[in-house]
């Protein structure tokens, strides 16, 4: 009875080995279960993302023209400004009796060209005359010595005294028709004088000038970033007392990846968002891709313009850029880490009839989570994920992911 209960026994136990043993087999005739993943067609957007700098073109240093000392700041660090409102005050008195000094000197050149004109040019003309008259009696005296002298009723001392009378007459007569021409329009003494005049004017006008730039104004609308001025400092030509950022244009400068200078190309869009303000976006467009690359670095500068910069946004202020480089409609995509060696020979593993086997594929642009497949795959065919550890050949039981858990369509390079 006993003997009868332990072969029962035993032929239960073989019997459960015999289950176990069987339905291992099967689940290895079958193979390893693996989720698979349908090749499919959507819209696929590349991007490039980075960290950049607001920038200013606008960015203009105010400083003097002139040596001088700080009378007044009438800004500061903040304040928005308007083209021409003033900034700095120099002192200006030394400016003003300088002004005052030249414009004393033009009236005073004034006041003797009108001489020349009023009172001059008449006493020439009234000396002329009389010199004239003069030379006509002395010429007239003299041919009376003359005859007097020849027919001997004179003495040679006589006659020598009518030739000096005449001779003097005649040099006054020369000296004062050279007066009066210097007294005409033309004339030498005009001449000078009206040089002298034009000297005057224009250091007028450099007084003038030194005086207008006593006082700093504004370039054109815009706002204080900087100010490097105190009442009472001296301050020389060339040095900024203040920065502003002039309002206009403002562009992003960002540094990036050389591996990414092949994706971009002036005209892209973009989306850019502040540290401060992450809620926050706006739009940009790349203008400037600068052909070098930094050596230092391995990066290339581009830039993108901001159109309508939002107000928060203020110089050097750190934001975020995402660069549109390239949108597909309808491409048939995998994700991506389901790509082997993507960046020499990509290849995927694909389950057909129960097995999984090798497929060489060519790829083009390449999303966040999803790549496109230009050749080697078809819509609907099964692909398996690059996690899955399982041999080119092997046979394998497939589950198809659910919809959710299939990669997206943004890319995120750097």
């Amino acid at each position: 009875m006993a003997f009868s209960r332990f072969i029962s026994r035993r032929m239960v136990l073989g019997g459960v080995v015999l289950l176990i043993i069987g339905a291992v087999s099967f689940i290895r005739l079958q193979g390893k279960k693996v989720t698979g993943i349908p090749v499919e067609r959507k819209d696929l957007l590349q991007t490039v993302v980075t960290t950049g700098r607001v920038t200013s073109l606008a960015r203009v240093d105010v400083g003097s023209q002139i040596l001088g000392s700080v009378a007044a700041v009438l800004v500061d660090s903040g304040d928005r400004v308007r083209a021409g409102q003033i900034l700095i005050q120099l002192r200006d008195d030394e400016a003003r009796a300088a002004l005052d000094q030249a414009q004393a000197v033009v009236r005073e050149q004034e006041e003797r060209l009108k001489q020349i004109g009023n009172v001059d040019r008449p006493v020439s003309q009234q000396r002329v005359a009389e010199a004239e008259a003069t030379l006509r009696q002395a010429t007239s005296t003299y041919d009376r010595a003359q005859k007097l002298y020849d027919a001997g009723i004179t003495s040679r001392a006589d006659f020598d005294d009518a030739v000096r009378a005449r001779d003097v007459a005649a040099g006054i007569v020369e000296r004062e028709r050279l007066q009066r021409s210097n007294s005409r329009p033309q004339g030498g003494d005009i001449k000078l004088v009206e040089a002298r005049l034009s000297q005057a004017r224009a250091a007028v006008d450099g007084a003038r000038e030194r005086l207008v730039r006593t006082v700093i104004t504004a370039p054109g609308d815009g706002t204080v970033i900087g100010r490097k001025v105190e009442v009472g400092d001296v301050v020389q030509p060339g040095v900024p007392l203040l920065v502003l950022s002039r309002t206009g244009r403002t562009q992003i400068t960002a540094q990036l990846d050389e591996k990414n200078l092949g994706l971009l190309r002036v005209g892209q869009t973009a989306v850019g968002s502040a540290d401060a303000y992450p809620d926050r976006s706006f739009p940009a467009r790349l203008v400037t891709v600068v052909p070098a690359v930094d050596p230092q670095r391995g990066t290339v500068e581009a830039r993108c313009d901001v159109t309508e910069p939002p107000p928060y946004l203020v110089p050097d202020m750190t934001v975020s850029l995402e660069i549109e480089v390239a949108r597909h409609a309808r491409v048939l995509t995998v994700p991506s880490e389901a790509v082997r060696d993507a960046s020499s020979a990509p290849w995927v593993m694909v389950a057909r009839d129960g097995r999984a086997e090798r497929q060489d594929i060519s790829l083009g642009i390449r999303g966040s989570g999803s790549s496109e497949v230009k050749k080697g795959l078809k819509e609907g065919e099964i692909i398996l994920s690059g996690a899955e550890k399982i041999a080119v050949g092997s046979r394998i039981r497939l589950q198809v992911a659910a919809a959710d858990r299939r990669a997206g369509d943004k890319s995120n390079a750097h």
